[in-house]
């Protein structure tokens, strides 16, 4: 009897060690190569900032790292793709806040826009500005603000479009200062320097598509909505230091909801060690981006926070 009882605990034994053994997130991760879906089309700074950094984290995962472009339906196709996939730790992709917004538009979307991720780590901000020709009258937000105020609808400006992060954060502008502009959305944020450059818009507020006209003089930025002064323009305020709301440009990396946390952790560790790449920094500073390093919990409250001040700012435009 005795014999039986100790064959049967060597027994139970093997079989624990064995599913440890099976266990995807006891296993040692990565075993095959990592795709990263890309909800962007191949060349936008999303595109070239996760090709970068994907590079730099295979060094410390010891797998390659395969770029799949996704675009579509302002990120939904990408988006859907990656919610939908097996949350093995072999299928990641990136985060913008364009796949967040997109779901306050009134779309139908086949995923939750945030309960259906993981949250692995942050790495970057789009640097949003709003900027003037330099011969424009205006010389700082607050001028822009004024002549809003005591003209209501005379200036126009420019954004990708209806439900962006620039649009909803001009709206905030408005919302917050009393002052009212007339939106010309444009196709695209690489539609809107040309827009501005023509006379088309007075002002735009957009990503760093305008950073090479800055650099040339032709335009003036008079503010940005990163939390802190951008490193590539440090003379330059921030919309919250002048006293208005502002949403972030969010650039992040993600997973399929319930991913093994072993897993999670493991990719975590591995993207914010590969944020001192030389090349991924020299990359983001080409683009106008700022580095930014955050842990994947605090990711997903940072995007909670910014969805629901997006909600509640799309409200105000409804009802206005």
């Amino acid at each position: 009897m005795r014999l039986s009882k100790f064959a049967l605990q060597i027994a139970a034994m093997g079989l624990a060690s064995a599913a440890m053994l099976s266990d995807p997130a006891r296993a040692e991760y990565p075993e095959k190569p990592i795709t990263m879906i890309v909800p962007w089309a191949a060349g936008g700074s999303t595109d070239q900032t996760a090709r970068v950094l994907a590079k730099a984290a295979e060094a410390h995962l010891g797998q390659t790292i395969v770029i799949i472009n996704r675009p579509g339906a302002s990120t939904t196709i990408g988006m859907a793709e990656l919610a939908k996939a097996n949350p093995d730790g072999y299928t990641i992709g990136t985060l913008s806040s364009t796949a967040y917004l997109v779901a306050l538009q009134g779309r139908q979307l086949p995923f939750h826009p945030i309960n259906d991720f993981s949250y692995i780590s942050y790495y970057g901000d789009n640097v949003i500005g709003v900027a003037v020709l330099d011969k424009s009258p205006y010389k700082t937000l607050g001028d822009i603000v004024a002549e809003g105020k005591t003209n209501p609808g005379k200036l126009k400006y420019g954004t990708a479009g209806v439900g962006t992060t620039q649009h909803l954060t001009t709206e905030a502008l408005q919302r917050f200062s009393g002052a009212k502009f007339v939106h010309v959305p444009q196709q695209g944020s690489a539609a809107s320097a040309p827009a501005l450059l023509g006379g088309h818009v007075d002002f735009i507020m957009e990503t760093s598509v305008w950073a090479p006209f800055v650099e040339d003089k032709q335009v003036r930025l008079l503010a940005v909505t990163t939390p802190k002064r951008a490193k590539s323009y440090p003379d330059v305020p921030t919309l919250s230091e002048l006293g208005y709301k502002s949403l972030r440009s969010v650039q992040a990396i993600i997973a399929p909801a319930g991913l093994p946390e072993p897993i999670r952790a493991k990719l975590e560790g591995a993207f914010r060690k590969a944020l001192a790449d030389k090349a991924f920094h020299e990359t983001m500073q080409r683009l106008a981006m700022e580095v930014v390093d955050l842990p994947g919990a605090e990711v997903k409250k940072l995007v909670e926070g910014e969805y629901e001040l997006a909600k509640q700012l799309v409200s105000d435009i409804k009802t206005k």
